[in-house]
């Protein structure tokens, strides 16, 4: 099921997050300070009739997320997308960004964009059949690793 983001499941995003980038990709624990202050930005200022993060819950337990925030008026951002390994390659993924997709359309937004790397290869094949296309490269230092940041774009 993909519900509606509560308060209380703040600390799994994080701790997924950095749980599973840590160990899939050697992430460092300045992520984990990342991921918290993009989910407090959406719990303290985040508008909940525009923007949204929804919880892939399994049997009561969250096992994925995913995030839409507004850009400015006509441009929104997906956030914050995970599924847990063990749910990957199941379906769970596309119906988080399809849940996504749809919020934004009917929040008449034009463009979602998405920022995410070069090394995240499944998610990018991902994002491809849904259409959004490589708009910007560029190289940046996250969680003490260079990276090829990739911004992403989908017209609606």
């Amino acid at each position: 099921m993909i519900r509606s983001f509560e308060d209380a499941d703040r600390q799994y995003i994080v701790d997924a997050h950095y749980d599973i980038y840590h160990r899939e990709y050697g992430y460092d624990l300045s992520f984990k300070d990342f991921i918290w202050n993009s989910v407090n930005d959406f719990i303290s200022k985040g508008d909940r009739t525009s923007e949204h993060i929804w919880i892939l819950d399994i049997n009561q337990s969250p096992k994925g997320s995913i995030a839409l925030t507004r850009v400015d008026d006509k441009t929104a951002q997906i956030r914050l997308f995970l599924v847990e390994p063990e749910f990957r390659r199941l379906g769970y993924g596309r119906s988080l960004i399809q849940r996504a997709i749809d919020f934004a359309r009917l929040n008449h937004y034009e463009t979602i964009i998405l920022w995410t790397n070069r090394s995240l290869k499944s998610a990018r094949h991902l994002y491809g059949k849904f259409g959004f296309q490589l708009v910007e490269q560029k190289m940046s230092v996250l969680s003490n690793q260079l990276l090829v940041e990739e911004r992403w774009s989908l017209t609606l």
